[in-house]
């Protein structure tokens, strides 16, 4: 009898596993969350950055595979407890790091403050489908809070949008020998280098301006620290993304199969893919946070093979 693995997330990482797993004879159903699978190569990384239609053809070839792909799915407690643990031999969590870091200033409670990825996938939900956007950056003044790819894919999103002016905080001086980004715009006429948001500014209830302060990144025997220098300033808003970067894997996908992990652990042995569960593994972002696409689908592949040395000693 074929055994039967369950995958929870289309990204990178499942997408990796779900091939290693096809390929040697397992029954493999991936569950997504999204309409679409792909997880963030579909809806994390701008269309003009990734075009969908290669995530998609990457879809087509598990299912050609044999890969059963069942979107629109967020696996619940019940479900997990009801339908997968009975009916698969093991279960893998490749959910990513999909937990945003919030900014925890005056005013964060005000409209027009998104996270990057709510924008990101309006966005390419609006070129796929051509429905409405909801996050509409045309014509408004649009400051970005981060420096990493996440937050220029947002800068960049924002310009394709028409918007009156893009700006971008960076707590980090500028680097030297920074490589420029994959983008056509100057880096050097969007970002405020070493600025970050200290309070949001209201106008009838929706975000205005924003008050910045200058920071410099210290690092010594104890660690990183920031250093506000009391240097205020003002710059306009009208609409503001959050790209600090992500937490860890949202805590309902480790909830719904019991799973407590220990993410020092994790990162201290690259090849511990297990979990408290006996059945259940983890891998890519969801296992050791935020990191490269190019890790998490050697991560998957890694995953995969500990899942068949697994269901062989059983």
């Amino acid at each position: 009898m074929t055994q039967k693995i369950a995958i929870i997330g289309t990204g990178p990482s499942g997408m990796a596993a779900a091939q290693v797993l096809a390929q040697d004879g397992f029954d493999v159903t991936m569950y997504e969350k999204e309409d679409r699978p792909g997880g963030i190569l579909m809806y994390g990384i701008p269309h003009m950055k990734l075009n969908k239609n290669n995530v998609i053809r990457r879809a087509k070839g598990l299912e050609d595979l044999g890969v059963k792909i069942i979107c629109n799915t967020c696996i619940t407690k019940e479900e997990a407890a009801l339908e997968i643990a009975s009916n698969f031999d093991a279960v893998i969590l490749a959910t990513g790091a999909q937990k945003a870091r919030d900014i925890n200033i005056d005013g964060r409670q005000l409209h027009n403050i998104h996270f990057a990825m709510e924008y990101l996938t309006d966005n390419t939900k609006h070129l796929l489908d051509d429905s409405p956007l909801v996050i509409d950056a045309k014509d408004k003044a649009v400051v970005i809070i981060g420096g990493g790819d996440t937050a220029n894919d947002c800068v960049a999103t924002a310009i394709s949008q028409g918007a009156k002016s893009v700006r971008q905080l960076e707590m980090h001086s500028k680097a030297p020998d920074r490589k420029k980004t994959y983008y056509d715009f100057d880096e050097d006429e969007v970002r405020l280098y070493e600025q970050t948001a200290v309070k949001f500014i209201e106008s009838d209830g929706c975000v205005s301006k924003i008050v910045t302060d200058q920071v410099q990144i210290v690092r010594d025997e104890n660690g990183t620290k920031v250093e506000f220098k009391d240097q205020k300033g003002e710059i306009e808003a009208d609409l503001v993304f959050v790209a600090i970067g992500f937490l860890g894997p949202i805590e309902e996908g480790l909830a719904a199969f019991d799973i407590k992990l220990d993410r020092s652990k994790h990162n201290r042995d690259t090849k511990i893919f297990t979990t408290d569960k006996e059945n259940v593994f983890i891998c890519g972002d969801a296992r050791r946070g935020q990191s490269l696409i190019k890790w998490a689908i050697q991560e998957g592949k890694m995953a995969a093979l500990a899942v068949e040395d697994y269901l062989e000693n059983i």
